[in-house]
């Protein structure tokens, strides 16, 4: 089953996925989000997928997949993100193959993995630079986050910091343009046609 899913974050670097997706630049195109409200930011989770460590342990977070209506998500043999760049342009911009959702009753062998990486994950020197006077306010979000013992909250900030796991991530270099408007983040079965 191959399926796409929309995810938000950032628009500043085009060119440089690999650059972009390493820290939060909401809350342009954030229509959910960690809030941290002094200077009116939030950050989805999804935002930091391409972290090296979150790559090494081939698991990430993805908004729709991880919805209590429908939990757990089927398996799936490609999950295309894509992302609204420009107007109502949209573009895929990674994939994932051989997706499985993460179990509730796995979230604490996955916690002790984390645990030593969390700062070099979440806390590092561009979020600090980001959040500057909320940085206290993120850090607790991202505690409280951590601390969590389900998957799937429909995107309240209750729910554990990653939903699923794969077993290969391909970042494109240059963003594939989709022919069609995909529709709201939570539309994950929507199927897009690439130019």
């Amino acid at each position: 089953m191959i399926r796409y899913a929309r995810t938000y974050g950032s628009v500043n670097y085009l060119d440089k996925n690999n650059e972009a997706w390493q820290f939060p630049t909401g809350p342009f195109a954030d229509t959910f989000g960690v809030t941290v409200p002094n200077n009116k930011k939030t950050f989805g989770l999804e935002e930091f997928n391409f972290n090296t460590i979150l790559r090494e342990l081939k698991i990430a977070y993805v908004p729709c997949y991880g919805n209590a209506i429908s939990f757990p998500r089927p398996n799936l043999d490609e999950l295309n993100l894509i992302s609204k760049i420009a107007g109502r342009d949209h573009f895929q911009y990674a994939t994932l193959k051989n997706v499985s959702p993460i179990r509730d009753e796995e979230i604490s062998e996955i916690r002790k993995l984390l645990d030593s990486h969390i700062h070099d994950i979440y806390f590092n020197s561009s979020t600090q630079d980001f959040f500057q006077k909320d940085f206290s306010r993120f850090q607790d979000q991202i505690y409280f986050m951590f601390n969590q013992n389900r998957i799937a909250a429909n995107q309240n900030n209750a729910s554990f910091l990653v939903n699923l796991r794969y077993e290969e991530l391909t970042v494109l270099k240059k963003p594939t343009k989709l022919d069609v408007f995909p529709g709201h983040v939570g539309q994950w079965k929507v199927n897009v046609i690439q130019k």
